[in-house]
């Protein structure tokens, strides 16, 4: 099973969506997360609980499933080395994404994003552990 970190902006469009298609993403794929992720979900609840499509009973149905495949890992297990390598990477392209840098250079796994900016950025400055979201889709179908 291959094994990524996942970015809140692709966790928040899956909830949003709803749709199937991601349940199935991630069944066949182990994402980790770090536990800062539960305050950026929390942060924006009301927002995607609006944006959805899908019932209450349905939404809560979907993100139990979603997370359910998600591995969360505390702060702590990350090294204070790579959240310092990982903050000097983000702190021009966007440093609320420092976390997800830093557990992608802990577990020497890729980075999967939606974010474009952040993306790019990190190419730019020679991290190739990231990879677009379409991209990993694109190479799963």
């Amino acid at each position: 099973m291959k094994k990524y970190v996942l970015d809140a902006n692709v966790l928040m469009s899956a909830l949003i969506s709803g749709k199937q298609i991601y349940l199935s993403i991630f069944e066949r794929i182990q994402f980790f997360v770090p536990d800062f992720i539960i305050t950026e979900i929390e942060k924006y609840k009301f927002l995607i609980l609006e944006k959805t499509k899908l019932k209450t009973s349905e939404f809560n149905e979907f993100a139990n499933k979603l997370f359910q495949n998600l591995s969360i890992i505390p702060s702590s297990y990350i090294s204070e080395e790579n959240i310092n390598y990982a903050m000097n990477l983000c702190m021009d392209i966007d440093e609320k994404d420092t976390m997800y840098v830093a557990l992608s250079l802990q577990m020497s796994i890729t980075l999967v994003t939606r974010d474009i900016p952040l993306f790019k950025g990190l190419k730019k400055k020679g991290f190739k552990n990231v990879i677009l979201f379409d991209t990993l889709f694109n190479e799963m179908e």
